[in-house]
């Protein structure tokens, strides 16, 4: 590969800290008369104190859970702060309305809260009104807000349910409530289960008739919400051309493994006989006898073998890259019929397989989901586990974006305009890689072009607003109107083992990327996910939407399409410096990076452009989805001068930098006004939520210098000009 031109290592003597000064506040409210604010608090707090205490779990907790408001013109962030140094724990915002939040309180501080309260409203300075006066109103959690569900109050019909309880009860508590839940559900069905899971969301899964839920969410504190519990779908491939007989399956390049959750792997032919590394079906979903295998037969052959599995009918042979395990959680039953797993199924199988894999086991492949669209600033508990699970043990999950299955109005505006086109779950998840589809093949009559869109490939924004899915790969085309035909479509290994067959969907994108990431795990095996996802991210190179479509191509493309090459080795013009570190609350830390002499500005041979992702992986707030990354990252570009350093400003098209998502990318290009030599990435990490102050972040970054005029050979300069510096990574390619 490009004669071993692996990207530089910055050693750490390149990296220092320096402490900076933190400030911030909010502003104050007014009130024209305190003492009648302060009546009207003391009357909400006795209503609140009456309703909570009453309630059937209100024995097992020491705290009261509250629905506290601000003035409407006044966000409940801003005076966050305030309110707090009242006894009371802000715990999230509402999405819809900024003035508004949930919050608890101990009960042995109300109290105080009380005598405080009364001070404020009796003293004639109005004791504590700075505190007091942000309140506009405190009161009991409406009982429709925690129904995530479109429910009839009044319906006998019976539907699938979780319930969650907030993740900040302690372990005593959780087993109490839960105890207490569980009991009260009794009286209505029989069907429920419960699980903690390594996250600290209690979960209880539930089917139940629609009139029952309002009242057991009324009768306890501690539930969160109840959500759909949602069923996972994939669909099934068409057969095509036969494989060819005989076909030799050659050895594997790398002995690592990629884990796909998926319809399970057909054993019929061979094919994978000596791939499959394990097999686990006791996820199975309850009533199957066997794993369907059609669709995850096809995603396994694409992790395995590629995009260009058909170039077999030629030379009757295939070359894997790596094994696999499978673990099927699509099944089917005893006549025949396919079953399907739950939000809650789901989740369990993921956590268990994680747990057991995750030394040996970095790459995960999810190409299933839900059909309907995620929306802003909701996580679903799927996702949530998938970004603990990806922080707690340092895994990667490649996530399928999903597919629009119908045609949504005229192509392409209304048909990507549509809310349905959305992602969803579980590709907003945070930490996970989502993939988005392109086409590759194309033919007069199809509604894509080659390296487009792919017509299914559902779009952002993530549910934080940040971009997703982040990169895309082959995944198929349709036809006009709306349909497939086997040239334009992708390929893969039909359930029989014994034909080819053919799909179209972000299923068969994801698993592209899926080997790519193992390919960078095996070249860096001592690194993190962080990592792997800048390099996926960085080298991504941009692919192109219908020109009726005028939004950012990001929504749709995410940062494009990651060339594997150009992730592991430099061309021809351009250089690469990595990092990984970790940053801290109270410093600046600054990444010393040096450009070679024939990059200097006013040059006539060549013109200097560079490019740098930074990513990281926050802790989330489950309890909080409107502020549901604990940790941001902000990044300056510092060059040198003939008047000394200058930060330099990047923004636009030139910049992707949204606070609290853990992806970061910006380039500029320069012609004057800089020199050679020294130059330097200032980092500075903020925090929020429940994290503390001896809290660090993991995070790398990836610095790229380029050539725009394509005549310098950047890799050779900085080896000449500062190999006493930098190394190359030594790196293994496999075979």
């Amino acid at each position: 590969m490009s004669n071993d031109k692996f990207h530089f290592q910055i050693p750490n003597e390149n990296i220092r800290n320096v402490k900076y000064e933190k400030n911030g506040g909010g502003k104050s409210v007014q009130r024209v008369d305190h003492s009648e604010h302060g009546l009207k608090l003391r009357t909400q707090t006795a209503v609140l104190k009456e309703q909570e205490l009453l309630k059937k779990d209100s024995k097992f907790t020491s705290d009261i859970y509250l629905q506290i408001e601000t003035p409407s013109d006044i966000s409940l962030k801003s005076q966050k702060l305030k309110i707090e140094e009242l006894g009371f724990e802000v715990l999230s915002y509402s999405s819809s309305n900024k003035s508004i939040g949930t919050a608890r309180i101990k009960k042995a501080i109300l109290p105080k809260f009380e005598g405080r309260l009364n001070s404020y409203i009796e003293s004639e300075e109005n004791t504590g009104k700075t505190y007091f006066s942000p309140i506009e109103e405190l009161g009991s959690i409406p009982t429709e807000t925690k129904i995530k569900a479109e429910i009839d109050f009044n319906s006998d019909k019976e539907i699938d349910i979780i319930i969650n309880l907030f993740n900040v009860l302690s372990p005593k508590e959780r087993i109490a409530v839960n105890g207490s839940i569980l009991e009260e559900l009794r009286k209505y069905t029989e069907k429920i289960d419960h699980f903690t899971f390594s996250n600290g969301i209690t979960s209880i899964e539930s089917t139940v008739k629609e009139k029952f839920i309002p009242k057991i969410v009324a009768d306890f504190t501690t539930i969160k919400e109840i959500k759909p519990n949602h069923t996972f779908f994939v669909e099934a491939s068409m057969p095509a051309e036969k494989m060819p007989n005989p076909l030799e399956i050659l050895p594997v390049e790398s002995s690592s493994m990629i884990c796909i959750i998926d319809s399970g792997i057909s054993s019929a032919n061979g094919i994978f006989d000596k791939l499959i590394s394990h097999r686990i079906t006791k996820f199975l979903p309850v009533g199957s006898v066997a794993s369907s295998n059609d669709h995850g037969t096809f995603v396994a052959s694409r992790c395995l073998f590629g995009d260009n599995i058909d170039n077999c009918l030629g030379s009757n042979m295939l070359q894997p890259y790596c094994n696999a395990i499978d673990i099927p959680v699509f099944g089917i039953n005893s006549i025949g019929n396919n079953t399907f797993p739950n939000d809650y199924s789901l989740r369990k199988a993921v956590e268990e397989v994680v747990i057991q894999f995750h030394e040996s086991v970095k790459v995960y492949n999810l190409s299933l989901g839900v059909p309907q669209p995620i929306k802003d600033f909701e996580f679903t508990e799927l996702a949530k586990l998938l970004d603990y699970l990806s922080k707690q043990y340092k895994v990667l999950f490649i996530i399928a974006a999903g597919n629009i299955n119908n045609l949504l109005g005229d192509f392409p505006n209304d048909h990507f305009g549509n809310v349905n086109s959305r992602i969803g779950c579980p590709a907003e998840s945070l930490l996970g890689l989502t993939v988005g589809s392109i086409a590759k093949y194309a033919n007069p009559n199809s509604l894509s072009e080659v390296n487009f869109i792919s017509p299914f490939s559902r779009i952002g924004p993530g549910a934080d607003q940040g971009i997703k899915p982040e990169v895309v790969a082959h995944g198929g085309n349709f036809m006009n109107p709306y349909s497939s035909t086997p040239r334009i479509a992708s390929y893969g290994i039909g359930k029989d083992g014994l034909s080819l067959a053919v799909d179209n969907g972000t299923s068969h994108s994801a698993p592209i990327i899926a080997q790519y990431a193992q390919r960078l795990f095996d070249c860096y095996p001592n690194s993190d996910p962080n990592l792997v996802k800048a390099l996926l991210c960085h080298f991504a190179e941009t692919r192109e939407v219908h020109d009726e479509l005028k939004d950012n191509k990001s929504k749709y493309l995410g940062f494009g399409e990651p060339n594997i090459e150009r992730a592991i080795v430099a061309g021809d013009h351009n250089a690469a410096y990595i990092y990984e570190g970790l940053l801290d609350q109270e410093n600046y830390q600054y990444i010393s990076f040096h450009v070679p002499s024939a990059l200097s500005a006013n040059s006539p041979d060549s013109k200097l452009k560079i490019r740098i992702t930074i990513t990281y992986d926050p802790t989330v707030n489950p309890d909080n989805e409107t502020e549901y990354s604990n940790s941001r990252i902000s990044a300056k570009l510092i060059k040198p001068t003939d008047n000394g350093r200058k930060e330099i400003n990047v923004s636009g098209n030139e910049s992707y930098n949204l606070p609290w998502n853990p992806i970061i990318q910006f380039e500029k290009s320069f012609s004057r006004s800089y020199l050679v030599g020294d130059w330097d990435l200032r980092l500075r990490l903020y925090t929020r939520g429940i994290l503390t102050e001896n809290y660090k972040q993991d995070y790398s970054v990836v610095i790229e210098l380029i050539d725009l005029e394509n005549h310098v050979n950047v890799y050779n300069d900085i080896q000449n000009e500062f190999g006493n510096i930098y190394k190359r990574i030594e790196i293994r390619i496999a075979a």
